[in-house]
């Protein structure tokens, strides 16, 4: 059975169209956030970027299309960041690194909420897949520049384990001392058991 896809968006041509599309995404991620996917509406995306519904369609034919925009430009950004954080991190120990991941990847939670919001909405994920494993791949880049070398494989399985630790404090929505020591505590267990492998 075949599986639908996401109408793709149509690329601007012109710097005009892209700072509408920079508008309209903008607007969206503000409208996930507070009202969540299901309950937002394309007409409420174009009234709160200033633009005609019409508009709206002509580059993103449905409000998935639009989501998948968001999402994919975030992730763009947290790539870029993970990065220039493997060029900081080379030759540190791997307690160190997770001190600085669990960091980096806190404040990109917190000053990106949509990116999260989205990141588990139904229909195809292959795009979604492809985007995990892009983020996972540079995370084992990071722990497997350790020093001491991390034994093989470990760097991999910490790929996995610290994205699902991130999850965690996410669904203390609004509780924000409460969140932020979650993470902490998170943090910490990570470091005692990177620094607990060296004996």
């Amino acid at each position: 059975m075949a599986v639908a896809t996401v109408p793709q968006p149509r690329a601007p041509q012109q710097r005009r169209g892209h700072d509408r599309v920079a508008a309209l995404m903008a607007s969206a991620a503000e409208l996930f956030v507070e009202k969540g996917f299901d309950a937002t509406t394309m007409t409420e995306i174009a009234v709160r970027a200033g633009a005609a519904i019409g508009t709206l369609y002509l580059f993103f034919p449905t409000k998935e299309a639009v989501a998948q925009a968001v999402l994919m430009a975030q992730a763009e950004e947290l790539s870029g960041q993970l990065y220039a954080l493997r060029e900081q991190t080379e030759g540190m120990h791997a307690a160190t690194i997770a001190d600085q991941l669990f960091a980096l990847l806190g404040t990109f939670m917190a000053t990106h909420p949509v990116y999260s919001a989205l990141l588990d909405l139904p229909g195809d994920d292959r795009w979604r897949r492809a985007m995990r494993a892009r983020r996972r791949g540079q995370i084992a880049a990071l722990f497997a520049q350790a020093y001491p070398p991390l034994p093989a494989g470990q760097a991999e399985r910490l790929a996995v384990i610290v994205p699902q630790l991130m999850r965690i404090p996410l669904a203390l929505i609004g509780e924000k001392r409460l969140r932020d020591g979650v993470l902490d505590e998170l943090r910490l267990m990570l470091n005692r058991h990177l620094e607990a492998g060296d004996g």
